[in-house]
Order: C-alpha cells, then sequence, then structure tokens
C-alpha cells in the first residue's frame, strides 16, 4: 500500500468513530426533549469530538469506583449474613463430648524417658530400687546407639531429690553408666586438646557437679568408669582428679560436721544448730516440750552458760527483757529460727577495764621511744 491509501484509510476509520459518537448524542437528546434534530448539525470531524470522547471516559472511572465499593459492601454484607446462620445451625446441634488436647512442646525422646519413670513408680514405691530398675529398663530399651542417654541422665540428676537419693555414690554410677563406652574417646593428643563430644561432656561434667553440692566423694571405681568412655585427657577426667584432691580435704574441716543425710527430727537439728552457736563448752542445751498438746510437736531448745544464768538471776523483774528474732541458721538445706535474750548492760563487765586498749597502746609508744 501506498502512503496516500494508509491514510485514507486511517481517515475513514476515525470518521466513522467520530459518527457512532455523534448518532448516540443524538439519540439521548431526542429522547430528552422528543424533537427531530436535523443530522446537519451533529457533523462534525474528528478533532472536534475527541475531547468529549475523552471526557466521558475520565468520567466513566469514577463511576466504575463507586460501582466496585457498592458491590464489595453488598458482599461483606452477603458473607455476615451466611456466618450468622451458620453460627446458629452449629448452636442448635449438640456437639458430642470430647477431651480437649493441650499442645505439649515435648520431645518424642522426652516423653519416652518420662514414661519410663512413670512405668517404675507404678511397681513400687520411690526407692533405690525403683529408680535403678528405670535405669535397668532404658538400657534395655536404649539400642545400639543408645539415644536420648543425655536427656536421661538430666531427667534422673533432677528426680535424685525425690527418691532421697542425693548423698548415694551408687546410684551416680548407675547414672554414669548409661554413657556408652569407647564411643566418645578421642583419637589422638591433639583430637583431645580440642575437646571433642563437647555435648556429652558437659552432660557428665553435670553428674560431678551434682555429686560436688551434696559432698559426695567419687572413688577409684568412678574413675575407671570415666577413662573407659571419655579417656584421661578429657575435662571430664580433670574435674574428677580435683574432686578427689580436695573434697577428702574439706570433709573433716567443719569442727560440727552435719551428717549425710541430716537427721529428720527437729529436736535433733535444732540441738546441732545450738552447739554449732554456743562456743562455750559448759553450756547446757535443754529441751521443753508443749505440755498442752504431747503430740504436736512443739518444742523449745535452749542454750545457756553458767555465766548467763548467774546474768538472768540477778537481773531485775522491773527491767524488760527484749527477745531479738527470729534468725536463721542452715544446716546443710535445713533452716532453722533462732530467737535471743538481750538486756541492757550496767556498768561494765567484770573483769574487764574501761582504758585497757589504751593502756596497751601507750605501753607500745613507750617501747619505741626507749628503742
Amino acid at each position: 500500500m501506498t502512503p496516500r491509501q494508509t491514510f485514507l484509510c486511517l481517515r475513514n476509520l476515525l470518521l466513522r468513530d467520530a459518527r457512532h459518537v455523534l448518532l448516540s448524542d443524538r439519540i439521548l437528546v431526542q429522547q430528552a426533549s422528543n424533537k427531530s434534530i436535523p443530522q446537519c448539525s451533529f457533523v462534525r470531524t474528528y478533532h472536534q469530538t475527541a475531547p468529549v470522547m475523552f471526557y466521558r471516559r475520565f468520567l466513566d472511572r469514577g463511576k466504575g469506583k463507586v460501582k466496585k465499593k457498592k458491590k464489595e459492601e453488598e458482599d461483606q454484607e452477603i458473607d455476615a449474613k451466611i456466618v450468622e446462620e451458620k453460627l446458629t445451625q452449629l448452636e442448635k446441634v449438640k456437639k458430642p463430648g470430647y477431651k480437649i488436647r493441650i499442645p505439649t512442646y515435648e520431645s518424642t525422646t522426652d516423653r519416652y524417658i518420662n514414661r519410663i519413670f512413670k512405668k517404675a513408680e507404678e511397681q513400687g514405691e520411690k526407692t533405690e530400687e525403683t529408680f535403678n530398675t528405670a535405669i535397668k529398663i532404658y538400657k534395655l530399651n536404649a539400642g545400639l546407639y543408645v539415644r536420648g542417654h543425655i536427656e536421661f541422665g538430666d531427667l534422673a540428676l533432677s528426680k535424685l531429690e525425690e527418691y532421697e537419693l542425693q548423698y548415694n555414690l551408687e546410684v551416680y554410677k548407675m547414672i554414669f553408666s548409661i554413657f556408652p563406652e569407647g564411643k566418645y574417646l578421642p583419637k589422638s593428643k591433639v583430637d583431645a586438646e580440642f575437646i571433642p563430644f563437647p555435648r556429652q561432656q558437659d552432660a557428665a561434667l553435670r553428674v560431678l557437679t551434682k555429686m560436688f553440692d551434696n559432698g559426695v566423694i567419687p572413688d577409684e571405681e568412678f574413675g575407671r568408669m570415666i577413662i573407659s568412655r571419655f579417656s584421661q585427657r578429657s575435662k571430664v577426667f580433670t574435674r574428677f582428679q580435683r574432686m578427689l584432691y580436695w573434697m577428702p580435704k574439706f570433709k573433716h574441716m567443719n569442727p560440727w560436721p552435719v551428717p549425710r543425710p541430716p537427721p529428720k527430727d527437729p529436736t535433733q537439728l535444732a540441738v546441732m544448730a545450738l552447739k554449732r552457736m554456743s562456743f562455750d563448752l559448759e553450756t547446757k542445751i535443754t529441751v521443753v516440750n508443749d505440755p498442752r498438746d504431747s503430740c504436736s510437736g512443739k518444742f523449745i531448745a535452749s542454750a545457756q552458760s553458767p555465766k548467763q544464768i548467774e546474768l538472768l538471776s540477778k537481773h531485775p523483774p522491773s527491767k524488760p527483757i527484749i527477745v531479738e528474732g527470729e534468725h536463721y541458721v542452715y544446716l546443710r538445706k535445713v533452716s532453722q529460727k533462732v530467737f535471743v535474750l538481750k538486756t541492757d548492760r550496767e556498768g561494765e563487765l567484770p573483769g574487764e577495764e574501761p582504758d585497757y586498749y589504751k593502756a596497751m597502746e601507750e605501753e607500745e609508744d613507750e617501747g619505741e621511744s626507749h628503742i
């Protein structure tokens, strides 16, 4: 096609669109006035009708947005009605009774380990035998790879206070025997310096720290168990050596030793606490039970030296005696309440000079001047 032919084609298309727009305008005007209008008045060129077309499109855009908003509002109202109808239908229907499952975040190994102790407790009371049976059940079902032995060891350590076995060395040996032999040994000295299997070594250290907190001294057999599992170059064995060196030295340092485990009788604990507090060897400790109710277990334990008894006999009844307290004295992890009787001192104590320390200082100064 020549350029002239293409130009004519485009012109004819534009004129056809313009006539279509003008005819639509004419129909609208006739509907409004019901009068016939000559066609000559609507014959216009395209460049005169183009602004009208674009203006109409611009107006139609706003109308489209308004329509969309109306549709959305209608849809929301319909959805709300449907939801209300469904809720009313559900309320009418009777639901069968069912148990609500509370979500637990325990892993499968934790659940399995807790189940082992529950099975052992069902067979009998919380004793050393049931504790050992729980460990044996785990060993039998652990398999070749002994999965979950770290979690089981931590759980067993937390259960020691419940079973009252925190001072028993054999129980700690049973817990340590969970670690498999020869699996966590280093391949060389260099490998041992980089602490292989740190998670397993930390778990073994937790067993030793529990023993240290409760004052349980490990023996040679415990050391052989550590060597067969972690070697002599592990930090577990170094901790074992430090415990074996220092704990026997500090075991007999206390002049008022408390047995392990401490006695459960409160009168014995009170007498032990008073012996620790009173430095005079001539002190007399007396325990007075409640005369009104002997079965209640209420008592008062007191400690008095001969000088204190003498001072109390000379004390005038007109002056009050102050009761200070309550103070706490701890025997291992058991606390005891203590009260102290006090009065105002009159004058100086017998056998004590008022300027004793000043006289000592003057003598020292004189000795230095002579030198």
